[in-house]
Protein backbone atom coordinates (compact mmCIF):
# COMPACT_ATOMS: atom_id res chain seq x y z
CA UNK A 1 0.00 0.00 0.00
CA UNK A 2 0.74 3.69 -0.69
CA UNK A 3 0.96 6.08 1.40
CA UNK A 4 -0.18 9.75 2.30
CA UNK A 5 0.11 11.98 5.37
CA UNK A 6 -2.95 11.72 7.65
CA UNK A 7 -5.90 14.25 6.71
CA UNK A 8 -7.49 13.33 10.38
CA UNK A 9 -9.32 11.20 12.47
CA UNK A 10 -12.04 8.72 10.47
CA UNK A 11 -14.60 9.20 12.00
CA UNK A 12 -17.06 7.73 9.07
CA UNK A 13 -16.50 4.86 6.63
CA UNK A 14 -18.38 4.47 3.57
CA UNK A 15 -17.70 1.02 1.60
CA UNK A 16 -18.51 -0.26 -2.13
CA UNK A 17 -20.01 -3.77 -1.70
CA UNK A 18 -19.37 -5.88 -5.40
CA UNK A 19 -15.66 -5.87 -5.79
CA UNK A 20 -14.93 -4.26 -2.33
CA UNK A 21 -16.44 -5.32 1.02
CA UNK A 22 -17.14 -8.88 -0.95
CA UNK A 23 -14.31 -11.40 -2.01
CA UNK A 24 -14.18 -13.05 -5.46
CA UNK A 25 -16.60 -15.26 -4.22
CA UNK A 26 -19.14 -12.59 -3.24
CA UNK A 27 -18.12 -13.32 0.20
CA UNK A 28 -17.44 -10.80 3.38
CA UNK A 29 -14.17 -12.77 4.51
CA UNK A 30 -13.56 -13.54 8.17
CA UNK A 31 -10.61 -10.58 8.28
CA UNK A 32 -12.71 -8.10 6.83
CA UNK A 33 -16.11 -8.63 9.06
CA UNK A 34 -13.49 -8.82 11.98
CA UNK A 35 -12.15 -5.60 10.93
CA UNK A 36 -15.44 -3.38 10.42
CA UNK A 37 -16.25 -4.64 13.95
CA UNK A 38 -13.29 -3.73 15.33
CA UNK A 39 -13.78 -0.38 13.61
CA UNK A 40 -17.32 0.00 14.61
CA UNK A 41 -16.40 -0.51 18.63
CA UNK A 42 -13.67 2.33 18.11
CA UNK A 43 -16.70 4.74 17.35
CA UNK A 44 -16.22 4.79 13.84
CA UNK A 45 -19.46 4.91 11.71
CA UNK A 46 -19.20 2.20 9.68
CA UNK A 47 -21.83 2.72 6.36
CA UNK A 48 -22.31 1.02 3.03
CA UNK A 49 -21.94 2.67 -0.57
CA UNK A 50 -23.37 0.88 -3.19
CA UNK A 51 -25.09 0.69 -6.70
CA UNK A 52 -27.31 -1.98 -4.99
CA UNK A 53 -30.64 -1.27 -3.89
CA UNK A 54 -31.99 -1.63 -0.40
CA UNK A 55 -33.51 -5.66 -1.22
CA UNK A 56 -30.37 -7.11 -2.06
CA UNK A 57 -28.05 -4.90 0.52
CA UNK A 58 -29.70 -4.89 3.93
CA UNK A 59 -28.84 -8.86 3.81
CA UNK A 60 -25.35 -7.61 3.95
CA UNK A 61 -25.98 -4.98 6.38
CA UNK A 62 -27.05 -7.50 8.67
CA UNK A 63 -24.47 -9.46 8.04
CA UNK A 64 -21.98 -6.80 9.32
CA UNK A 65 -24.33 -5.56 12.19
CA UNK A 66 -25.09 -2.27 10.66
CA UNK A 67 -27.62 -0.07 12.35
CA UNK A 68 -26.83 3.08 9.84
CA UNK A 69 -28.64 5.05 6.76
CA UNK A 70 -27.13 2.95 3.67
CA UNK A 71 -26.22 4.82 0.45
CA UNK A 72 -27.80 3.11 -2.18
CA UNK A 73 -28.24 3.46 -5.73
CA UNK A 74 -25.19 5.37 -6.19
CA UNK A 75 -26.10 7.94 -3.92
CA UNK A 76 -29.88 8.16 -5.22
CA UNK A 77 -31.04 7.09 -2.14
CA UNK A 78 -30.33 6.58 1.48
CA UNK A 79 -32.35 4.40 3.84
CA UNK A 80 -32.08 4.21 7.67
CA UNK A 81 -31.75 0.52 8.45
CA UNK A 82 -32.42 -1.52 9.98
CA UNK A 83 -35.62 0.44 10.58
CA UNK A 84 -36.26 0.76 6.49
CA UNK A 85 -36.72 4.50 6.50
CA UNK A 86 -35.67 6.73 3.68
CA UNK A 87 -34.11 9.36 4.98
CA UNK A 88 -32.95 10.47 1.29
CA UNK A 89 -33.93 10.43 -2.43
CA UNK A 90 -32.83 11.85 -5.62
CA UNK A 91 -34.91 11.09 -8.38
CA UNK A 92 -34.21 12.26 -12.28
CA UNK A 93 -36.67 14.11 -13.84
CA UNK A 94 -39.12 12.01 -16.42
CA UNK A 95 -38.63 13.48 -19.30
CA UNK A 96 -34.78 13.31 -18.87
CA UNK A 97 -35.63 9.72 -17.93
CA UNK A 98 -37.29 9.13 -21.38
CA UNK A 99 -34.96 10.59 -23.34
CA UNK A 100 -32.19 8.18 -21.93
CA UNK A 101 -34.95 5.43 -22.53
CA UNK A 102 -34.94 6.76 -26.18
CA UNK A 103 -30.95 6.83 -26.68
CA UNK A 104 -30.88 2.85 -25.58
CA UNK A 105 -33.70 1.97 -27.85
CA UNK A 106 -31.50 3.73 -30.90
CA UNK A 107 -29.06 1.48 -29.98
CA UNK A 108 -31.21 -1.48 -29.35
CA UNK A 109 -30.28 -1.77 -25.90
CA UNK A 110 -32.81 -2.64 -23.40
CA UNK A 111 -33.51 -0.06 -20.54
CA UNK A 112 -33.95 -0.83 -17.14
CA UNK A 113 -35.62 1.72 -15.25
CA UNK A 114 -35.98 1.75 -11.55
CA UNK A 115 -38.91 4.11 -10.33
CA UNK A 116 -39.28 5.67 -6.96
CA UNK A 117 -41.79 3.63 -5.75
CA UNK A 118 -40.46 3.64 -2.47
CA UNK A 119 -38.95 0.30 -0.43
CA UNK A 120 -41.44 -1.66 -2.75
CA UNK A 121 -38.60 -1.64 -5.21
CA UNK A 122 -39.54 -2.42 -9.21
CA UNK A 123 -38.38 -2.90 -12.11
CA UNK A 124 -39.31 -1.16 -15.13
CA UNK A 125 -38.36 -2.10 -18.30
CA UNK A 126 -39.51 -3.09 -22.14
CA UNK A 127 -40.89 -5.73 -24.27
CA UNK A 128 -38.05 -8.53 -24.91
CA UNK A 129 -37.22 -7.67 -27.90
CA UNK A 130 -33.40 -6.15 -26.67
CA UNK A 131 -33.06 -8.77 -24.02
CA UNK A 132 -29.85 -10.30 -23.77
CA UNK A 133 -28.33 -13.14 -21.56
CA UNK A 134 -26.89 -10.65 -18.91
CA UNK A 135 -30.49 -9.25 -18.47
CA UNK A 136 -31.70 -12.94 -18.37
CA UNK A 137 -29.60 -13.39 -15.30
CA UNK A 138 -30.74 -10.20 -13.89
CA UNK A 139 -34.02 -10.26 -14.19
CA UNK A 140 -34.10 -13.96 -13.23
CA UNK A 141 -33.16 -12.90 -10.10
CA UNK A 142 -35.71 -10.04 -9.29
CA UNK A 143 -38.44 -11.36 -11.61
CA UNK A 144 -41.25 -10.85 -8.81
CA UNK A 145 -40.57 -7.16 -9.29
CA UNK A 146 -40.31 -6.79 -12.94
CA UNK A 147 -42.80 -4.97 -14.68
CA UNK A 148 -42.68 -5.23 -18.84
CA UNK A 149 -44.61 -1.65 -20.87
CA UNK A 150 -44.20 0.04 -24.16
CA UNK A 151 -40.93 1.97 -24.41
CA UNK A 152 -42.77 5.19 -25.08
CA UNK A 153 -44.38 4.91 -21.60
CA UNK A 154 -41.31 3.25 -19.46
CA UNK A 155 -40.78 6.86 -18.03
CA UNK A 156 -43.24 9.52 -20.23
CA UNK A 157 -45.97 10.17 -18.19
CA UNK A 158 -44.58 8.66 -14.90
CA UNK A 159 -43.48 10.04 -11.84
CA UNK A 160 -39.71 10.78 -11.89
CA UNK A 161 -37.81 7.43 -11.79
CA UNK A 162 -34.59 6.91 -9.46
CA UNK A 163 -32.48 5.78 -12.22
CA UNK A 164 -32.29 4.21 -16.09
CA UNK A 165 -29.91 1.22 -16.16
CA UNK A 166 -28.36 -0.59 -19.03
CA UNK A 167 -26.79 -4.10 -19.19
CA UNK A 168 -24.66 -4.32 -22.65
CA UNK A 169 -21.51 -5.11 -24.22
CA UNK A 170 -18.61 -3.06 -23.88
CA UNK A 171 -18.28 -1.87 -26.96
CA UNK A 172 -22.11 -0.94 -27.20
CA UNK A 173 -22.23 1.16 -24.29
CA UNK A 174 -19.20 3.18 -25.36
CA UNK A 175 -21.07 3.55 -28.72
CA UNK A 176 -24.12 5.12 -27.47
CA UNK A 177 -21.97 7.01 -23.57
CA UNK A 178 -21.81 10.14 -26.33
CA UNK A 179 -25.47 10.36 -26.72
CA UNK A 180 -25.77 10.19 -22.44
CA UNK A 181 -23.75 12.54 -21.61
CA UNK A 182 -25.46 15.43 -24.21
CA UNK A 183 -28.36 15.17 -21.51
CA UNK A 184 -29.37 17.23 -18.31
CA UNK A 185 -28.00 14.66 -16.30
CA UNK A 186 -25.04 12.31 -14.28
CA UNK A 187 -24.28 8.94 -15.54
CA UNK A 188 -21.83 6.48 -14.84
CA UNK A 189 -20.60 3.39 -16.80
CA UNK A 190 -18.29 0.53 -15.68
CA UNK A 191 -16.55 -2.32 -17.80
CA UNK A 192 -18.11 -5.41 -15.89
CA UNK A 193 -20.64 -5.62 -13.35
CA UNK A 194 -21.89 -8.61 -11.23
CA UNK A 195 -23.84 -9.85 -14.19
CA UNK A 196 -20.75 -10.22 -16.78
CA UNK A 197 -21.87 -7.29 -19.00
CA UNK A 198 -20.89 -3.70 -18.78
CA UNK A 199 -22.85 -1.27 -17.32
CA UNK A 200 -24.68 1.91 -17.70
CA UNK A 201 -26.38 4.78 -14.84
CA UNK A 202 -28.02 7.51 -15.73
CA UNK A 203 -29.39 9.93 -12.67
CA UNK A 204 -30.07 13.36 -11.81
CA UNK A 205 -27.62 15.69 -12.49
CA UNK A 206 -25.12 15.58 -9.49
CA UNK A 207 -26.30 12.79 -7.82
CA UNK A 208 -23.42 10.04 -7.00
CA UNK A 209 -21.89 8.27 -4.36
CA UNK A 210 -20.03 11.30 -3.74
CA UNK A 211 -23.03 12.96 -2.84
CA UNK A 212 -24.79 10.47 -1.10
CA UNK A 213 -21.91 10.51 0.90
CA UNK A 214 -21.48 14.07 1.28
CA UNK A 215 -25.17 13.84 2.64
CA UNK A 216 -24.56 11.47 5.30
CA UNK A 217 -21.84 13.05 6.42
CA UNK A 218 -23.89 15.76 7.06
CA UNK A 219 -26.59 14.25 8.84
CA UNK A 220 -23.78 12.74 10.79
CA UNK A 221 -22.53 16.15 11.64
CA UNK A 222 -19.17 15.23 10.51
CA UNK A 223 -17.20 16.82 7.83
CA UNK A 224 -15.61 15.00 4.77
CA UNK A 225 -12.04 15.16 6.01
CA UNK A 226 -13.05 12.63 8.72
CA UNK A 227 -14.07 10.33 6.30
CA UNK A 228 -12.68 7.07 4.23
CA UNK A 229 -14.45 5.67 1.46
CA UNK A 230 -13.49 2.93 -0.13
CA UNK A 231 -14.13 1.49 -3.52
CA UNK A 232 -13.26 -0.29 -6.75
CA UNK A 233 -14.54 0.69 -9.60
CA UNK A 234 -15.72 4.14 -11.78
CA UNK A 235 -18.94 4.56 -10.15
CA UNK A 236 -16.51 5.05 -6.81
CA UNK A 237 -14.40 7.81 -8.25
CA UNK A 238 -16.69 10.10 -7.59
CA UNK A 239 -16.57 9.44 -2.91
CA UNK A 240 -12.80 8.44 -3.15
CA UNK A 241 -12.65 11.88 -4.35
CA UNK A 242 -14.61 13.68 -1.61
CA UNK A 243 -13.80 11.74 1.51
CA UNK A 244 -10.68 12.50 3.22
CA UNK A 245 -9.25 9.27 2.58
CA UNK A 246 -10.83 7.97 -0.55
CA UNK A 247 -8.84 4.24 -0.86
CA UNK A 248 -8.68 2.17 -4.21
CA UNK A 249 -8.87 -1.45 -4.01
CA UNK A 250 -5.71 -3.53 -5.92
CA UNK A 251 -7.58 -4.70 -8.57
CA UNK A 252 -9.64 -1.47 -9.19
CA UNK A 253 -8.39 0.23 -13.09
CA UNK A 254 -6.22 3.24 -13.20
CA UNK A 255 -8.24 5.59 -13.37
CA UNK A 256 -9.97 4.29 -10.15
CA UNK A 257 -6.38 4.46 -8.45
CA UNK A 258 -5.28 7.80 -10.05
CA UNK A 259 -8.40 9.41 -7.63
CA UNK A 260 -7.77 7.61 -4.76
CA UNK A 261 -5.33 9.18 -1.77
CA UNK A 262 -3.84 5.51 -1.10
CA UNK A 263 -4.31 1.70 -2.66
CA UNK A 264 -4.86 -1.35 -0.83
CA UNK A 265 -4.55 -5.02 -1.23
CA UNK A 266 -6.74 -6.54 -3.65
CA UNK A 267 -10.08 -8.01 -2.48
CA UNK A 268 -9.39 -11.14 -3.23
CA UNK A 269 -6.27 -10.49 -0.51
CA UNK A 270 -8.68 -8.93 2.37
CA UNK A 271 -7.95 -5.22 1.06
CA UNK A 272 -10.85 -3.97 3.33
CA UNK A 273 -9.58 -5.24 6.42
CA UNK A 274 -6.27 -3.87 5.65
CA UNK A 275 -6.87 -0.61 4.68
CA UNK A 276 -9.05 -0.25 8.19
CA UNK A 277 -6.00 -1.38 9.84
CA UNK A 278 -3.46 0.95 8.88
CA UNK A 279 -5.36 3.95 7.89
CA UNK A 280 -8.92 4.20 10.67
CA UNK A 281 -7.84 2.27 13.62
CA UNK A 282 -3.56 1.84 13.13
CA UNK A 283 -2.01 -1.62 13.24
CA UNK A 284 -2.39 -2.69 17.01
CA UNK A 285 -5.81 -2.34 17.43
CA UNK A 286 -6.83 -4.66 15.07
CA UNK A 287 -3.97 -6.70 15.62
CA UNK A 288 -5.53 -7.20 19.20
CA UNK A 289 -8.89 -7.42 18.10
CA UNK A 290 -7.79 -10.48 15.87
CA UNK A 291 -6.04 -12.20 19.01
CA UNK A 292 -9.25 -12.10 20.86
CA UNK A 293 -11.12 -13.40 17.87
CA UNK A 294 -8.54 -16.23 17.38
CA UNK A 295 -8.91 -17.06 21.23
CA UNK A 296 -12.65 -17.06 21.13
CA UNK A 297 -12.58 -19.40 17.87
CA UNK A 298 -10.07 -21.67 19.69
CA UNK A 299 -12.31 -21.65 22.88
CA UNK A 300 -14.77 -23.34 21.21
CA UNK A 301 -13.03 -26.09 19.19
Amino acid sequence: MTEEPVVGPVRLLAIDIDGTLLNPEGKISAQTLVAVQAAQQAGIIVTLATARRYCNTKQIADELGLNIPLILYDGAMIVEHPQGMILHRQTLAADIAQQAVDVLVRHGVQPVVHPDTGLNEQIWTGLADFDNLWLDAYFTTFQDMMRRMPYAHLCAGQADPLRVVAFDAEETILRLSPEIAALDCSWTSIKRGNYGSAELVVMHAGTSKASGVAALAEHCGLPLRQVMAIGDNNNDISMLQCAGWGIAMGQAPQAVKDAARVVTASNSDDGVAKAIERYALGDGLLEARLAVSSADSNSLK
